[in-house]
C-alpha cells in the first residue's frame, strides 16, 4: 500500500514515515497540501494522511481538493489543535477516518487497516 504523508512538522512526518516504512507501507511525505497535490498528480496512492493546520494550503483545503481531483484516495485527518473541532470539519468532507494527535501508532495502523481488503 503506497501512503502520502501531509505533515508540516518534519520530526512528526519523518517519524510516521520511518515508523510506517517498518510495517511493510511505502511512504511518500509532502510539507502541505500544495505540494502534495501537485505530487498527486503522477504518483497514485491509495491513501493520504494529512495534517489540518499547515501552512499555504491547510488540511481542510486540502481534503476538498482531494475530494474533487481524487474521490477514491482513502484519507485520514490528524489534528491536535484544541478548541474548534476541525476534525469534525473534515468528516463531513468525507475523510475516512480522523485521529486526534498525539495518537500512538497501533491507533494509526488500526486506521489503515479498516480499509484493506
Amino acid at each position: 500500500m503506497r501512503i502520502l504523508v501531509i505533515e508540516d512538522n518534519l520530526d512528526l512526518r519523518d517519524y510516521l514515515r520511518l515508523a510506517l516504512e517498518t510495517q511493510g507501507y511505502q511512504v511518500l511525505t509532502a510539507r502541505n497540501g500544495e505540494e502534495a497535490l501537485g505530487y498527486l498528480n503522477g504518483h497514485p496512492v491509495d491513501v493520504v494522511l494529512t495534517d489540518i493546520f499547515m501552512p499555504e494550503m491547510d488540511g481542510i483545503e486540502t481534503i476538498a481538493a482531494l475530494r474533487k481531483l481524487f474521490p477514491d484516495i482513502r484519507v485520514i485527518a490528524l489534528s491536535g489543535r484544541p478548541g474548534v473541532d476541525y476534525l469534525a470539519v473534515a468528516r463531513e468532507l468525507g475523510v475516512t477516518r480522523t485521529l486526534r494527535k498525539p495518537f500512538d501508532i497501533e491507533e494509526l495502523l488500526a486506521a489503515l487497516g479498516e480499509g484493506e481488503a
